[in-house]
């Protein structure tokens, strides 16, 4: 095999090592998926999201992040996701300023809404989220 071969399979950073938009991205891709299917809605949301935090973001990499959540929790059980979604809150609490933190909230509660249907595993995430964070997050729960 070359030293240029396009065989290579992509490094997926470990929450430790993610960049703040990585981190934001796992986070709101564990939103998505915990009622086992993204909606149009839910996927416009993080673009919207990710958009108002990163500003000069680039797209690309935005959706290979996106790609790479999808595959990381998808392989993973409950216990996994809910460690693993831990690893990625406390990485976006160290990276993001207290502004930027607060900004997430309504965020979160958008995405959560997005589909028009609030499930308990989105409301799990919302509740780790609001404890790691130290934020608090609304959510119409009647949506």
């Amino acid at each position: 095999m070359g030293l240029f071969s396009s065989n290579k399979k992509q490094l997926i950073n470990a929450p430790k090592d993610m960049s703040p938009l990585e981190s934001v991205t796992h986070l709101f891709a564990a939103i998505q998926i915990a009622d086992q299917q993204a909606s149009y809605e839910e996927k416009e949301s993080w673009i919207s999201a990710i958009s108002k935090l990163f500003p000069e973001h680039s797209s690309d990499r935005a959706e290979t992040f996106f790609n790479q959540a999808h595959s990381i929790l998808a392989s993973q059980n409950s216990s996994e996701k809910q460690d693993y979604l831990r690893s990625v809150l406390e990485r976006i609490s160290s990276l993001l300023s207290k502004e930027k933190i607060d900004s997430l909230g309504p965020m979160i509660a958008h995405i959560v809404e997005a589909d028009g249907i609030v499930m308990t595993s989105e409301m799990e995430i919302v509740y780790i989220a609001e404890e790691v964070l130290g934020i608090k997050i609304k959510v119409d729960e009647d949506e």
